[in-house]
């Protein structure tokens, strides 16, 4: 199996491919500006040593995810496109492409469940875990329970033996949610942080193609990964950068 590729060797992979756009780089971390799908297409196989990621969720989901602000049933939380199944199996089986081992994911429950009946092309599902939430939006219609809870699927390459860093270890996280600070969807950086360290190794490529906040970024770097993040918003990429440059002192909380 040949070597995960460095920052330089993609950007040129893509350079070729589409033109991609870098918004933020340093000696850890290059950040794209432009499509997941276009940056994923352009990638050769076994480019990257593990993608973990968090990408759209259903529109079902994304209309249902609401602020409590305002009155009536609250105010519409996630303004950016969501996935059809379609969209996001065709990428999770890409990112199974341009990984070496693992691709782990949050995922809307209803497609960890069907991808853990109907496995991906390329892909083996080794375990569904869930990320219980402490401190959930509450139900803003009142008629029925607050969902409280997100799926993660660990995938792995179809091909080879699987290996992580977690020994016997469940795969389930109990945390409050993260601060947003100006993105929708977070995702707790402790999370993200225990999933670099379990499912890579010092000096890997981890590779996040829905950067969001640069959560992942962020912890790959903490812990001495390099990482490559696509993120289609612009918005996103500036808030991404911000972190980055920060560093340690993580201003935003840890949202993905």
């Amino acid at each position: 199996m040949s070597a995960p590729l460095t920052s330089t060797e993609v950007q040129e992979q893509w350079r070729k491919a589409a033109e991609p756009k870098v918004y933020y780089q340093d000696d850890l971390v290059t950040l794209y500006h432009g499509d997941s799908r276009e940056g994923l297409a352009a990638m050769e196989d076994n480019s990257v040593a593990a993608v973990i990621t968090d990408p759209p969720y259903s529109e079902n989901t994304h209309t249902m995810a609401k602020s409590n602000k305002g009155k009536g049933h609250g105010v519409k939380a996630i303004e950016f496109k969501s996935f059809t199944d379609e969209d996001l199996f065709r990428t999770l089986i890409e990112c199974g492409r341009v990984s070496q081992r693992w691709v782990i994911a949050n995922l809307d429950y209803k497609h960890a469940f069907k991808i853990d009946s109907e496995p991906l092309e390329g892909l083996r599902v080794m375990r569904i875990g869930v990320w219980v939430k402490t401190n959930p939006m509450p139900q803003i219609s009142a008629d029925r329970p607050g969902q409280g809870w997100e799926a993660i699927a660990y995938l792995h390459k179809e091909k080879g033996r699987s290996k992580w860093n977690g020994g016997g270890k469940h795969g389930n996280y109990v945390t409050p949610i993260a601060a947003p600070e100006g993105h929708p969807t977070a995702k707790p950086l402790s999370i993200m942080r225990d999933w670099v360290n379990l499912f890579s190794d010092s000096g890997d490529t981890v590779l996040d193609p829905f950067a969001g906040a640069g959560t992942t970024l962020l912890a790959a770097a903490d812990n001495g990964r390099k990482a490559i993040g696509i993120e289609l918003n612009e918005a996103y990429c500036e808030l991404i950068a911000k972190r980055l440059s920060q560093g340690a002192l993580d201003l935003f909380g840890g949202a993905a």
